[in-house]
């Protein structure tokens, strides 16, 4: 990982759009992201996932009511190389994001400290289905998809039946066919998970409010996880009182 490079990307980025530079990232193994954004006012932990378009706008689809009536959420990552708690952290977090509502109560059977599947209930009704693995072998692409059930029917961030996401530039040239995922120049030749490490720091810098936020829910999340993953050795339902917040 070229952090160095990373952050002079972070800097153009803000310069670009006006953006104070009021920070650095840091690699840090132990964050689901792989980095976490070091300010003035202390560390930040990242949340990628809730700047990437596909996850806002089923955010969007969601708090706008276009489905009406959710009733569950049905969500799935499968990742090699990765820690099994670092999957279910991301999808709980994108679980009580999405619903606007914290988890309550949650079942989940663990398989060999590499799969996971979870089940859910949130505060305010709905329910939710959560399947990590992370028994891909090394180098595999990720498989995820996300699904919002309701009364008038489904959304997903995956095109029917197939799992291949979609580059938003295409370049052909002498070499073959390159293929980048976002539309800032900045970012070309960062990985996914790269790229969107340094769009969630810039929208930190940008609303410095988020970092109370996603410090909140990062504390939140984390005793979730840890308590749902050591609940599941009793096969008993881990419940959460509401001092534990997201």
């Amino acid at each position: 990982m070229d952090v160095s490079g990373i952050n002079t990307a972070l800097r153009r980025l803000c310069d670009k759009y006006g953006v104070t530079v009021d920070g650095r990232l840091v690699a840090d193994a132990e964050q689901v992201a792989g980095m976490r954004l070091e300010t003035a006012d202390g560390t930040v932990p990242l949340l990628p996932w809730r700047v990437e378009r596909r996850y806002v706008e089923l955010k969007k689809i969601i708090d706008g009511g276009t489905l009406e009536q959710v009733s569950t959420l049905r969500f799935a990552v499968m990742r090699g190389g990765a820690r099994l708690e670092h999957l279910v952290y991301r999808e709980f977090d994108l679980c009580e994001w999405m619903a606007g509502s914290p988890i309550r109560k949650a079942f989940a059977a663990v398989s060999g400290g590499k799969v996971a599947n979870v089940i859910a209930t949130l505060a305010n009704g709905m329910s939710a289905s959560v399947e990590c693995s992370a028994a891909l072998p090394e180098g595999a692409a990720e498989i995820d998809r996300h699904e919002i059930i309701a009364r008038r029917g489904v959304a997903c961030d995956r095109v029917v039946d197939t799992q291949v996401p979609q580059a938003s530039i295409y370049a052909f040239t002498a070499d073959g066919v390159k293929t980048y995922t976002d539309t800032d120049a900045e970012l070309f030749g960062f990985s996914d998970a790269e790229i969107w490490a340094v769009r969630a720091a810039f929208a930190v810098l940008k609303a410095p409010a988020l970092a109370a936020e996603w410090k909140k829910a990062d504390c939140g999340v984390k005793a979730k996880v840890t308590q749902t993953l050591a609940c599941a050795e009793t096969c008993v339902p881990a419940v959460f009182s509401e001092e534990i917040q997201a």
